[in-house]
């Protein structure tokens, strides 16, 4: 597979990503931020954290890294799959990291931990993606070489026993059997 394509789109996208949470806001952002945002250690317990911010936002924080998810599954081999939500947990801490000096940005755990969650999500939805078009190949192989499975009517795995000879058969026996003769 030809990945150049799709690393141009990744760029694209995680440029796209890097605008939108980096770059200068068009919008007035609202939140709370405890001093040094994400490198704070109460900003991780702090019930203010956890229990604020709309369910939008917290929607939108996962949708936004699906994508980052998939995109990294696509362009790592697919053993290396761990990889991929390693790529989506960094390219989010690095977007937290960012903001914790900017006035106009709030660097928040709970963004970083339902981005991460919508990069992992990507890399599911690729791996699952994988496995089934795996499942159809292997059973469109099975139907082209007309492989098809034995039923229990066309498999006998206890076969009926030969038949006894009788008095009738022994004239046939004797002149088949010659030196087994009586």
């Amino acid at each position: 597979m030809n990945r150049r394509p799709l690393g141009l789109v990744a760029a694209a996208y995680a440029t796209a990503v890097l605008w939108a949470t980096i770059g200068p806001a068009p919008w007035r952002t609202s939140g709370h931020q405890l001093d040094g945002g994400i490198l704070n250690p109460a900003a991780w317990t702090a019930p203010v954290t956890w229990t604020t911010g709309y369910l939008a936002e917290i929607a939108f924080n996962v949708a936004i890294f699906v994508p980052v998810g998939m995109l990294a599954a696509l362009l790592i081999s697919r053993r290396r799959w761990p990889l991929a939500m390693l790529a989506g947990f960094g390219f989010t801490a690095v977007i937290e990291l960012v903001q914790v000096p900017e006035p106009e940005r709030i660097s928040d755990p709970r963004d970083l931990v339902m981005n991460t969650a919508g990069a992992v999500l990507g890399v599911v939805i690729v791996m699952v993606a994988r496995g089934v078009r795996r499942a159809g190949l292997v059973a469109e192989s099975l139907r082209e070489s007309r492989l098809t499975p034995v039923t229990d009517a066309e498999f006998d795995p206890m076969p009926e026993p030969a038949p006894t000879p009788t008095p009738e058969h022994e004239p046939a026996l004797a002149a088949a059997l010659p030196d087994r003769a009586a």
